[in-house]
């Protein structure tokens, strides 16, 4: 009797500070709930530089050098500051009214359902391609180590690693993604340290690099501003891990301040990593022997005669690697939940546990997952130039419409109501819109990067026709 009476009260019966009992609204079941730990600005930082620091910077960074030369530091310099307001808009939005869907949601409230639906699939396939490289990358690592052993035995022990890892409740994966987060930002600290001390004649038994490498074999623009554009691409793909930090935002303690915040400190985090990382390397070494099918890093390492430093390197990228894979898993479940939410996404992936982990969405994206592994085994060698083009296309596509979203928002809420407001608009997001055309519009010229455009401009004209043919008719016919 007690539990019907507050059944039409309220769906939830606190049993204690840690639990509560919920009545599921069709069955009338009742069922024990533990919240899931909140996120403080710390932890959100953690996980949002855990997902930016992976492959990007780590394996792919010799791609941009090697197109724009010494002048890849611009480069970094203007994926950050091309990426970092656009994150600040979906904060902002995130601070006024918090949302799991982050900017597919929004999209969907302001731009339309349309935009909702392939923005949020878009996001997910992107996430679900990059994992598969990343642990197609982390298997082939490890067959330095252990060449006699099958790769594709790694890629499915690191692919259930994944998944297990994203079924702990949001306290110890944050903690896990702290110390992953660590390991690489000290690695990344400590090759910054190491490559000044070589250039300025502090490391023993080296001479000092000097400024040779930033302006001999063609000068800093041995490519021109076509070199610096053609390599933007590549570069956004350093930085599209950074939009997790925004789906953070039903786990976070008050996340419209939190949010905003985690943002800030991320975004100017990793600009200082990656700029100075990059920056040591066009310095350390000739841009045109940077290495592009293998870390430059290790190239780095060989020459400081560092014992063992390569397979400590080794184990860091793994490390790195999986981190941001572990990232991303966590986003495009929380992705895949929020389309079911909206009835874009089969409605039995709502399904969460006791821990508020989206399971049926974390099953789903793992068995796509282990299919995208198999075609990474089937595809050429060039698999991985592919696809961190096609993610980073889908990127840009995302942040062109979380822009478009944005003005949108301020608009229709000429007084917004968060704790967060963005000075600048209307001309910080209208700058920030064509900076984004100038990236798409420079991809063609670097050809390597058509078959990922190409991909993500089919992938979306796709995921449209779904939604006209599937999801708007279903709406509009009556319900008998």
């Amino acid at each position: 009797m007690a539990v019907q009476k507050s059944r039409q009260e309220d769906s939830r019966i606190r049993v204690n500070e840690e639990a509560s009992l919920e009545l599921a609204p069709r069955s009338g079941a009742v069922r024990l709930v533990m919240p899931a730990r909140e996120i403080g600005t710390a932890g959100i930082i953690m996980i949002g530089l855990s997902g930016v620091i992976g492959a990007g910077i780590f394996v792919a960074s010799g791609i941009p050098i090697r197109i724009a030369g010494p002048a890849a530091i611009i480069s970094y310099l203007a994926g950050a500051i091309i990426v970092i307001p656009v994150m600040l808009y979906l904060a902002e939005m995130e601070s006024a009214c918090p949302s799991t869907g982050a900017f597919s949601d929004y999209a969907n409230r302001f731009l339309g359902p349309l935009m909702g639906f392939v923005t949020g699939w878009m996001y997910w396939s992107a996430g679900v391609l990059g994992m598969a490289t990343e642990v197609t990358a982390s298997a082939l690592l490890m067959h330095w180590w252990l060449p006699g052993w099958p790769l594709w035995l790694f890629s499915l022990l690191f692919s259930l690693l994944i998944i297990t890892t994203n079924l702990l409740d949001i306290g110890r994966f944050t903690s896990i993604e702290g110390l992953f987060s660590g390991v690489k930002i000290l690695a990344l600290l400590v090759f910054i340290l190491a490559g000044l001390a070589v250039l300025t004649g502090l490391w023993p038994g080296l001479e000092p690099a000097g400024a040779t490498n930033y302006f001999a074999h063609g000068g800093f623009f041995p490519h021109g501003l076509k070199g610096v554009l053609a390599s933007l691409l590549l570069v956004v793909f350093a930085y599209s891990g950074i939009q997790v930090v925004c789906m953070t935002a039903a786990q976070a303690t008050n996340p419209r301040r939190t949010i905003p915040r985690a943002v800030v400190g991320t975004g100017l985090a990793v600009t200082f990593l990656n700029t100075g990382a990059v920056f040591l390397l066009v310095g350390l070494l000739p841009w045109f022997t940077v290495p592009v099918n293998s870390s430059p890093f290790v190239v780095v390492l060989e020459k400081l005669h560092i014992p063992f430093g390569s397979h400590l390197l080794n184990a860091v990228i793994i490390t790195a690697v999986l981190s941001s894979m572990n990232t991303t898993m966590f986003g495009v479940t929380r992705m895949l939940k929020s389309l079911a939410e909206r009835d874009e996404a089969p409605r039995f992936l709502l399904k969460t546990n006791r821990r508020g982990v989206p399971t049926r969405a974390l099953a789903a994206s793992g068995i796509f997952l282990s299919i995208a592994v198999i075609l990474a085994y089937l595809l050429p060698q060039k698999v991985f130039l592919y696809v961190a083009s096609a993610s980073s296309f889908i990127s840009l596509f995302n942040w062109v419409v979380i822009t478009v979203t944005y003005l949108s928002f301020r608009r229709k809420l000429p007084r917004p109501g968060g704790p967060f407001v963005l000075p600048g608009y209307p001309y910080l997001p209208l700058m920030s819109l064509l900076l984004l055309l100038v990236v798409l519009a420079s991809i063609p010229l670097s050809r390597s990067q058509i078959p990922g455009m190409v991909s993500g401009v089919v992938l979306s004209l796709v995921y449209t026709m779904i939604f006209f043919l599937f999801i708007r008719r279903r709406r509009v016919t009556p319900q008998v």
